[in-house]
């Protein structure tokens, strides 16, 4: 009888551990969940087809491929891509710059060199030093309609380019 009570009191034990580890090792696989895309900032909007002339593709082409070239070296060349966006002509920069640096919490800016001609961008990365999110956009001045041609260039997942 005494061994009895004595492996009920072992198993009564380990259950309680349980009761208390799961729960404790659940919150901390939930918190270690990669990163995936924020929400886009106000003033993006999400194009149907790319609404801009030959001359502007290729200025906006010129301002990513120079945000690309200083991404490659430390991201690599496969890992990112380009999410294609407008933005309102009006919307500041500094607007857009908040949002993402407030939804990427621990994430620190990376410097950009001066790249393009009536552009702008800035880039943030994970805490790891392994995502990158960065976003680039003509200046106003270039505006088509209202809008302005703007490039999101990340290896975040949950967001991903139509083929």
């Amino acid at each position: 009888m005494n061994n009895k009570i004595r492996n009920q009191g072992q198993i009564f034990r380990r259950l309680r551990a349980g009761a208390v580890l799961v729960p404790l090792l659940g919150l901390f696989a939930c918190s270690n969940e990669p990163p995936v895309m924020p929400a886009d900032a106000p003033g993006i909007s999400r194009p149907e087809e790319y609404s801009f002339g030959s001359e502007t593709h290729a200025k906006d082409w010129r301002a990513a491929r120079a945000v690309l070239d200083q991404l490659e070296p430390r991201f690599g060349e496969k890992s990112l891509h380009v999410l294609m966006r407008n933005l309102d002509s009006t919307t500041d920069p500094k607007t857009v710059k908040t949002h993402y640096g407030e939804r990427l919490t621990g994430w620190t800016e990376m410097p950009l060199s001066s790249f393009a001609e009536r552009a702008w961008a800035f880039a943030f990365v994970s805490p790891n030093g392994k995502l990158v999110l960065a976003i680039e956009a003509l200046d106003g001045s270039e505006s088509a309609g209202g809008i302005v041609p703007l490039n999101i260039l990340t290896n975040l997942e949950g967001d991903r380019p139509r083929q």
